[in-house]
């Protein structure tokens, strides 16, 4: 009977030391992560503010950082309706601060449950039909804190390659909600 309880509390042990040690490399491993984030991402040439990598105009002067594609003639009265809409939901930026290329996660910041949020009124207030075909994820990432068990997945997408798959995400654009708006339905982003 004794050598069961010793079994069971050295399981018990092992179990935990692992635990402990998972916590610990997944908070280095959000450290990391978060400062290639703060500092690797580039940088406006004219006021040197952060910028996504998919930005066009920067948010804070308006600069072009690169060259626009040509777009289609958005419906401006559904324009100002979602730009109105994105301003009250999620309180980052005004209204002129907004364009057509503003990129909802990498220029106003928005993630996780906020992007959920958004997705949600403006499925609400446009009447789209086809809302569960929405995933918010794939736009803004997931919500919560560190999970200590993420640096096993990322050693292994590490190892096969696969990080950028599991760490970027889709862009998208107040463009694409003007379309998804105009047709009534939830229109998947061009990428």
């Amino acid at each position: 009977m004794e050598s069961v309880k010793s079994f069971i509390l050295n399981v018990f042990s092992v179990l935990i030391i692992f635990f402990f040690f998972s916590c610990i490399a997944s908070a280095v491993l959000y450290v990391i992560m978060f400062l290639r984030w703060l500092f690797l991402r580039p940088k406006c040439s004219n006021c040197a503010k952060r910028i996504g990598e998919e930005t066009i105009r920067c948010p804070r002067c308006g600069s072009l950082l690169k060259e626009e594609q040509p777009q289609e003639e958005l419906n401006p009265e559904l324009y100002a309706r979602i730009k109105t809409l994105v301003v009250e939901t999620t309180g980052l930026a005004s209204e002129e601060e907004l364009t057509p290329e503003t990129h909802l996660a990498d220029d106003l910041g928005i993630a996780g449950d906020d992007g959920y949020e958004l997705l949600e009124a403006f499925c609400e207030a446009f009447e789209i039909q086809n809302m569960e075909e929405i995933e918010p994820a794939e736009y803004f990432g997931i919500e919560g804190g560190p999970n200590p068990f993420e640096i096993y997945f990322f050693l292994y997408d590490l190892v096969f390659e696969k990080e950028k798959q599991r760490y970027s995400f889709s862009p998208l654009y107040l463009r694409d909600l003007v379309k998804s708006a105009e047709a009534g339905r939830w229109i998947p982003p061009e990428t």
